[in-house]
């Protein structure tokens, strides 16, 4: 079979997977089936093994340029994927009601807490971001199918989050989305949330700390040095 018909089948079971399976009426009925913990686990290992092949098709595609990349733009992940380490670590960092598993954040005392309070989806929009950047460089056919696929399924799944918890959260998902937004800062500049600086602290930090690791380990990990823009 063809590298790039490869990679191309392999993101799109990795989108479909997500947008055909959790996104869809499938899910409720298949945890019907096998319950909760049972799909959950089920769910898990299928997106290991649909992801690893969509890695495993992307490192062997031939490298087919689509667009040549200006100069600048090489500052983009420089600039962006701490960005988005920053909001991956403010994921966790927080009871997120997003989160598989984490419905019961919802009865908490505040709604919004950290991160949540930029946006509800931090860890997604942080794959987003990364994703997005990376593409934007890259701007080649493997790429394209990799972090393409990668940024179609994060926000596609956002979105399928906010309305599966808005038909199962009830009261308790109206106070949370009431005060909180899938667009970062949209509930800040609204006035429906504001920034509390002590609660950001330790996601900053630790997001920064990553990024450095992942910037100082890029070349050996990836074969490509993350500060060409220096060069």
């Amino acid at each position: 079979m063809n590298a790039h018909v490869t990679l191309a089948v392999a993101a799109l079971l990795w989108f479909g997977i997500h947008r055909g399976v959790a996104g869809s009426a499938l899910r409720p009925w298949l945890v019907a089936k096998l319950g909760e913990k049972a799909y959950r686990g089920a769910f898990a290992l299928l997106s290991i093994a649909c992801l690893s092949f969509l890695i495993y098709a992307y490192r062997h595609a031939p490298c087919e340029p689509l667009w040549t990349t200006p100069r600048p733009l090489f500052w983009l992940p420089v600039v962006v994927v701490p960005i988005a380490f920053v909001f991956v670590v403010g994921a966790f960092t927080v009871p997120n009601p997003t989160a598989v598993g984490s419905e019961k954040a919802l009865g908490g005392e505040l709604p919004a807490r950290g991160m949540l309070r930029v946006t509800r989806h931090p860890f997604l929009w942080g794959v987003m971001l990364w994703s997005g950047s990376h593409l934007i460089v890259n701007g080649n056919v493997p790429a394209l199918f990799l972090f393409g696929s990668l940024l179609l399924t994060a926000a596609v799944g956002s979105a399928d989050i906010d309305r599966r918890r808005a038909g199962a959260g009830g009261a308790e998902w109206q106070r949370f989305a009431a005060v909180t937004s899938n667009i970062p800062f949209a509930a800040i500049f609204s006035g429906r949330n504001h920034i509390v600086v002590r609660e950001l602290l330790l996601p900053l930090v630790l997001g920064l700390i990553v990024a450095g690791v992942v910037l100082h380990f890029h070349t050996s990990l990836f074969g490509l040095s993350a500060l060409r823009a220096l060069r």
